[in-house]
């Protein structure tokens, strides 16, 4: 279906920064530069409107969302019950063969970074926190981590600017998926607890919307 292509492509430019905060969209500029007609780029940006990334201004076009601080502590502020509730039921659902599995995938993240991959970094963090929803064995959680993941994908891409920040994310989800393994759920919600903390924390210098 074309809205949906031409959704999955303007959702990818605004969370890769080809996009970046602040961008001021219309459907014309869209119908040339991406090459969908009107009617699926319109249905689009409302569906990017409805996930968080856009705001549809009367008469002026689509804004790609600007994060507040303050936005970005909402954010997080729903993250941590919600993942931490995943790694709970995950630590005791997952089987062996997906905790390896994951393991394997995760491995590659050192590799990226070393390449600067930014790209893979994001997607790979992606995997790691879907994978997890699905080990938790609930589909309602399952949606609800995918649509506020979606909004916090955009993140990685403003202030982590360096390999110590992409390292420390990987060192964290190697915890994480350590404590699941173990099947010690306290363990794992303490990690989760950390890392959406620390990932908080890194975030407190974005500029608020003018």
């Amino acid at each position: 279906m074309l809205t949906d292509d031409a959704y999955r492509v303007l959702k990818w430019k605004i969370l890769s920064m080809e996009l970046p905060p602040g961008t001021w969209l219309n459907e014309l500029g869209l119908v040339k530069s991406i090459g969908f007609s009107r009617a699926p780029i319109h249905q689009a940006l409302h569906r990017l409107q409805s996930d968080g990334l856009v705001e549809i201004r009367p008469r002026k076009g689509a804004l790609v969302r600007v994060w507040s601080p303050e936005d970005i502590e909402h954010l997080i502020e729903a993250r941590i019950p919600l993942e931490t509730t995943v790694v709970r039921l995950a630590s005791a659902r997952a089987s062996d063969a997906e905790i390896a599995e994951l393991n394997e995938r995760m491995a590659q993240g050192p590799a990226l970074l070393k390449a600067s991959d930014r790209e893979g970094l994001v997607m790979l963090d992606h995997l790691f926190h879907q994978s997890l929803a699905r080990f938790a064995r609930n589909p309602v959680l399952g949606e609800l981590v995918e649509n506020i993941h979606h909004r916090s994908m955009l993140l990685w891409y403003l202030p982590l600017s360096g390999h110590q920040e992409y390292g420390q994310v990987i060192t964290q989800h190697q915890s994480i998926l350590d404590a699941i393994a173990a099947r010690d759920a306290e363990a794992a919600i303490r990690a989760m607890t950390d890392h959406l903390s620390t990932f908080s924390n890194s975030h407190s210098s974005v500029h608020s919307e003018p």
